[in-house]
């Protein structure tokens, strides 16, 4: 019988549960001072050194920051923060590229339909903006992609869903290198800008269907490059972590005796 460790409380954990406490009950609110040091080590219970080394924490972490002379802050907005921690889950392949390509498809078609029925005529103007600059710089695949991931967050703004707007531009900006590494591989720009004008004319004109079937069209053209890409690289089972990793076992396995190859991969399922 195997014993699972006993995973203890940092003081950082302690303190961050503490302040998600106030802010449950409203004695804290975003964007609010923290109480100087000695007031705050009485509220949450700790010593101050304790307190100061939490603090550092929760500000690396960008739940906290810090104004000089001033004292420490609750964050208004962690969408930031929430980019930079989605983009490392990517680096570090906790997800992959292809997954959040599943994800959008799922998000992102009903997103656009939401903007063909909720956009304002400032919403729309806004969606119109870029992509008149994205056809003014279809002979610049760089300033194009700026333009499409204006685009992109313009449809989602007009969605009027916060939750939609924060998650995808997360997935937005952690898919950012992907989606500039497959720019050479549109084989025609004029047919790719179309196919955001048909997502803008299908919002303009409240037709919620054309509007998701515009935007899934689009989507599977990206993913259909993105694969092209990781092809060229070498990476083509990257859309199947547990797949790869059973291939993995069985090449180490490769030469050996069959019961060693047959426990490998029972470990693994």
């Amino acid at each position: 019988m195997s014993i699972e460790p006993i995973q203890r409380e940092t003081v950082m954990d302690t303190v961050a549960l503490r302040i998600k406490s106030l802010l449950r009950s409203g004695e804290l609110k975003s964007g609010d001072r923290l109480p100087p040091e000695p007031e705050l080590a009485r509220m949450l219970r700790v010593s101050r050194s304790s307190l100061r080394e939490a603090l550092k924490g929760l500000m690396f972490l960008g739940l906290l920051k810090a104004r000089p002379g001033d004292g420490t802050y609750i964050q208004s907005s962690l969408g930031r923060v929430l980019n930079q921690h989605f983009q490392w889950m990517i680096l570090l392949r906790e997800v992959e590229n292809l997954e959040v390509y599943e994800l959008r498809k799922i998000i992102e078609p009903e997103a656009a339909s939401l903007a063909a029925r909720r956009a304002t005529g400032t919403d729309l103007d806004r969606i119109a903006g870029a992509v008149e600059a994205m056809r003014a710089d279809l002979s610049d695949p760089n300033l194009f992609h700026v333009h499409d991931i204006e685009f992109h967050e313009a449809f989602m703004s007009a969605s009027g869903n916060v939750a939609l707007q924060t998650t995808m531009r997360m997935l937005y900006h952690a898919t950012s290198e992907a989606r500039k590494r497959v720019l050479p591989l549109i084989d025609n720009m004029d047919t790719h800008w179309k196919r955001h004008e048909r997502v803008y004319r299908a919002i303009r004109d409240r037709n919620p269907e054309q509007a998701r079937k515009a935007v899934l069209d689009d989507l599977l053209y990206a993913e259909k490059l993105l694969r092209e890409d990781m092809r060229s690289r070498g990476i083509e089972n990257e859309d199947s972590p547990e797949k790869n990793s059973k291939e993995a076992t069985l090449a180490a396995v490769q030469g050996g005796s069959k019961s060693k190859a047959h426990r490998a991969i029972t470990k693994v399922k």
